[in-house]
């Protein structure tokens, strides 16, 4: 069966009220990427670069951020309601029989 994994920028930083302010470069993301790719054993279909809305669901574990200052894309979904998003490493996969 063919399965997907999103892997986006976690927070690093909490600013005041413990909201975000800073997070992770997208570098240490793909850096994430190969590590599990490496520790897992799945064998890989496809690895792509996706764009997802500030309301990323299930990933790892629960930490990432939603949006990133050299990731962020302001989407437009109505005159003048824009929806931030950002950029993170999607991994197609199929989990290898031992």
């Amino acid at each position: 069966m063919i399965q997907c994994k999103d892997f986006a920028p976690r927070i690093t930083e909490r600013g005041p009220f413990g909201g975000a302010s800073d997070y992770e470069s997208f570098s240490e993301v793909v850096s994430e990427v190969n590590q599990w790719i490496e520790n897992t054993t799945i064998q890989v279909i496809n690895v792509e670069t996706v764009v997802l809305p500030d309301s990323l669901k299930s990933t790892s574990d629960g930490v990432y951020g939603v949006t990133v200052s050299n990731g962020v894309y302001p989407v437009m979904i109505s005159q003048g309601v824009t929806v931030n998003c950002f950029q993170c490493v999607r991994v197609w996969y199929r989990e290898e029989w031992r």
